[in-house]
């Protein structure tokens, strides 16, 4: 267990799936800075994972409920 004050969770969310960081730290300060690199490390993690999703020629309607809405 630790001894700091501050707790911070920065969550990442792509689909399903999701990707948390826990930060801490014994002062603001120190969360802030921590923070700040968490959410731009994960940001460049985002952008890693946008460049691995399909085309989008093959993308389907958001409101799509079965699967005959598709477009042959």
């Amino acid at each position: 267990m630790t001894d700091d004050a501050f707790t911070y969770t920065v969550k990442l969310k792509r689909g399903d799936d999701t990707q948390k960081c826990k930060v801490t730290a014994t002062d603001i300060e120190t969360l802030t800075e921590r923070v700040d690199a968490v959410r731009e490390k994960m940001g460049e993690w985002a952008g890693d994972y946008r460049e691995i999703q399909p085309d989008d020629e093959t993308r389907l309607a958001d409101d799509q409920s079965e699967l005959d809405e598709v477009g042959a």
